[in-house]
């Protein structure tokens, strides 16, 4: 049974839904936390000004001003107390006392020194006395009798009066509710929006490990998913390649197998029976048999070539040599072949150009050019091998004038088991100019390729100095 919580649509929709309950309840608390705040500020603002003004008509009109108390506890729910504090002053002011007998409580409350330098002493306070029944918040302001501190002002309300959101908390609750269903239908078609190019994509890569490449991925973006989907499109036509070129390979090396197999075993049955008796068959026997083992030798150099390049495991042993000795080298050892072939192969540049580098590999890396350009070009023609010093690289280019490279075959020259059309069915695996591609470039350095069609081909090795 498909489980909700491990596909990554159920977790970022699970995700956005805790993250907006969080974002509600800490909004919630917060909200409520400073209506509390407020509430509180505004209710002592008010505490304080009515204490004020109720001293200030005493101290004009006398007492008990019942009337302005009455009108507090009527319109404000506010409790008010005159408590006396000096009685010869305060008998000095028109009317009587509204309240003679006070609890001691309620005079333990009183800061006289604060009130008689004009303050408002605030207070939250659990009065025990008749009609106050819960925790208070009192504001006391002292009146003056004849230039004396007579007595006090006091306005009491109850602390409940300001939890005046408890009759909404459940419209709140159930908005917070209604938000919350919202917010995770909505988390859930986002979750789905972003998931869904992610399961095309998985989909995709099931199909192309399965060895089918013909699914095509509609994610057309510019974020982090369109990124992703163009990287598994790369990929799969990376893989794609390398399946064909695998392929090619196959072939190429069976068929590149099979035919000097071949004929070292026929040669070799032939000369087993006695069918070869003639010296001269003989001979001509044992040299089939030597050309085709020094084939089969450098085809496995190829192939171990290529390994060592995939593994990064070119040995190289370096050393200061001329490059001249190198293209010396190179001519002599295909001097035969070029004469047999009737193509001039010469040398020409600086001669004593000195480089540090691996001989034997640099020697590969020309052997193979001088190889290539002598199995394209015809009789008659010219291969030259230059040296010079150029921008501070050693440069060794092997040129010729056969009929050069297709333009669309140019590019792709470099790449393994890659074949023209023209010598797809020759010998060979396509792997020389691969090989020595990724023996410059583990030597520090790269070749280049450039042709003009019916005038040759330049290949050109760049070592640093």
């Amino acid at each position: 049974m498909f489980n909700y919580t491990k596909s990554l649509k159920g977790r970022l929709a699970i995700y956005f839904a805790l993250a907006i309950t969080a974002s509600l309840l800490l909004s919630g608390f917060l909200t409520f936390g400073l209506m509390q705040r407020y509430l509180r500020m505004r209710l002592v603002s008010d505490l304080k000004s009515q204490a004020e003004s109720l001293s200030h008509q005493i101290e004009t009109e006398g007492l008990p001003q019942k009337r302005y108390i009455v009108d507090l506890e009527r319109m404000y729910g506010t409790r008010a107390l005159i408590v006396p504090h000096n009685d010869q002053a305060i008998n000095q002011l028109p009317g009587e006392p509204g309240s003679a007998g006070l609890s001691q409580q309620l005079s333990q409350l009183m800061n006289w020194n604060a009130i008689s330098n004009g303050q408002t002493q605030v207070e939250r306070v659990q009065l025990k006395l008749p009609g106050f029944y819960s925790e208070q918040i009192v504001a006391i302001h002292g009146f003056n009798a004849g230039g004396q501190l007579a007595g006090a002002v006091v306005l009491a309300k109850p602390v409940n009066q300001l939890q005046p959101w408890r009759p909404i908390a459940g419209w709140l609750l159930i908005s917070a509710i209604s938000s919350l269903v919202i917010s995770m239908l909505l988390a859930f078609m986002l979750a789905r929006r972003l998931s869904r190019p992610l399961h095309e994509i998985t989909q995709a890569a099931t199909a192309v490990a399965a060895g089918d490449f013909s699914s095509e991925i509609d994610v057309q973006s510019e974020d982090e998913i369109g990124r992703l989907a163009d990287a598994f499109r790369f990929m799969s036509d990376e893989v794609q390649k390398s399946q064909e070129q695998q392929r090619q390979f196959v072939i190429s090396v069976s068929h590149e197998l099979k035919t000097p197999l071949t004929a070292i075993a026929g040669h070799t049955q032939a000369l087993r029976e006695g069918v070869a008796e003639d010296p001269q068959a003989v001979a001509e026997s044992l040299k089939v048999i030597e050309a085709e083992t020094r084939r089969l030798h450098r085809l496995i150099e190829d192939l171990l070539s290529i390994a060592k390049a995939d593994a990064r495991q070119f040995e190289l042993k370096r050393s200061s040599i001329h490059v001249g000795d190198i293209a010396a080298d190179t001519i002599s050892r295909f001097s035969r072949e070029a004469k047999q072939r009737r193509v001039q192969l010469s040398s020409t540049g600086e001669s004593g150009l000195v480089i540090s580098t691996d001989p034997d590999r640099l020697r590969q890396i020309v052997s193979n050019l001088v190889n290539n350009a002598l199995a394209h070009t015809p009789a008659g023609g010219k291969i030259t091998v230059s040296m010079r010093r150029f921008a501070g690289n050693a440069e060794v280019e092997v040129a010729d004038d056969g009929p050069g490279i297709d333009p669309a075959d140019l590019p792709h020259i470099f790449d393994r088991f890659y074949r023209s059309a023209s010598v797809r069915n020759g010998p060979g695996l396509g792997l020389g100019l691969s090989i020595s591609r990724e023996l410059a470039h583990a030597l520090g350095g790269d070749i280049t390729a450039s042709s003009n069609p019916g005038r040759g081909s330049r290949f050109v090795v760049k070592l640093p100095l």
